[in-house]
């Protein structure tokens, strides 16, 4: 069910966002191109506003504390003041470009169309996923063999995408000669490789995310608290419910963490390659170097941060075993 629930995600997300830009470029004259991407803005608050509500809902219980109905509240009236930010900016867009009635009734009634099923449709995921969870079993952060698989996954995926990435790009380049030079093959072939190979890492561990989850009793408000304790180190009162749930998610996530670190740099470096040619004939542009700039300010800035937030992980998990293995039974995945 979560498998399917993550591909319609993908599937409604990219084509409500296609179908959107295509009815702004359709409508929209050349001259107030900038527009396109104010509305664009607007477009993406009312496709990911009522995803996000509809993630909340179906991923935790919102309705168990106080702290909970107090925190989803809140969440509600984020979006719904995006949501509302997003129809203004529709409208003057529609007026400045006088593109018409067309996009603002399509792009505003979509989103409180989307707003309503997603309210709808969360809840419901989360009544399946409560009914359909694994018998209890004793606890265990993450099997070994699951870290071993994924990474086995992943590092086949790279090296089977990048041969495919040379043997395809080195067709391409004898079908026309002198397009690409050898120097330029291979960072072509390594973005590729580095991109999928990320993205099904990505994919690989989603299932992980689920024992964040459980170990917090699906409370957003526990999770709160044991997060600041355990990755920002806190000095929050808990009381034995958290700590279990702190020393089972710091457990957790000295294993998920640094997979996710690996995917950033992952990803990223693919990206950092597919610059290189541009940069290596001369022909990098603007947008080229602002994006290099960018990736390597943004990982410069959460490397450090998250290999703090690791070691402090890993502390509580040591300090805290005891905790972790306390009688709650909690599901394994």
């Amino acid at each position: 069910m979560r498998i399917v629930a993550f591909i319609l995600f993908i599937v409604i997300t990219t084509g409500l966002l296609m179908g959107g830009v295509f009815l702004l470029v359709v409508h929209t004259d050349d001259k107030y191109a900038i527009w396109v991407f104010v509305a664009l803005l607007a477009l993406m608050i009312f496709v990911y506003g009522p995803l996000t509500l509809g993630s909340v809902r179906a991923f935790w219980d919102v309705t168990g504390s106080e702290d909970s109905r107090r925190y989803y509240r809140r969440v509600i009236l984020v979006i719904i003041g995006l949501e509302v930010l997003a129809a203004v900016v529709t409208v003057v867009y529609a007026v400045v470009t006088r593109a018409g009635a067309l996009i603002p009734i399509i792009f505003i009634g979509g989103g409180v169309l989307l707003t309503t099923v997603a309210s709808l449709v969360g809840p419901a995921l989360y009544r399946y996923d409560r009914t359909h969870r694994p018998p209890a079993s004793d606890w265990v952060a993450i099997e070994p063999s699951q870290i071993s698989r994924r990474i086995l996954a992943t590092v086949i995926t790279f090296v089977g995408v990048f041969a495919l990435g040379i043997i395809g790009l080195g067709i391409a380049n004898t079908v026309f000669p002198r397009t690409l030079r050898v120097a330029q093959l291979l960072p072509f072939a390594l973005s590729f490789a580095f991109i999928i190979s990320g993205g099904v890492s990505v994919f690989s561990t989603m299932g992980w995310n689920r024992r964040l989850r459980d170990v917090t009793d699906r409370d957003p408000s526990r999770l709160r608290r044991v997060a600041r304790v355990v990755l920002r180190n806190k000095n929050i009162d808990l009381d034995d419910r958290d700590l279990v749930a702190a020393a089972r998610y710091a457990a957790v996530i000295t294993v998920t963490m640094p997979f996710q670190l690996a995917n950033i740099v992952v990803l990223y470096a693919g990206l950092l390659l597919q610059q290189i040619p541009a940069l290596q004939n001369g022909s990098a542009n603007e947008y080229s170097i602002i994006v290099i700039i960018l990736l390597i300010a943004f990982l410069v800035v959460l490397l450090p941060l998250q290999i703090v937030r690791i070691r402090r992980a890993r502390q509580t998990a040591l300090t805290h075993a005891a905790y972790a293995e306390s009688p709650r039974a909690t599901p394994t995945n």
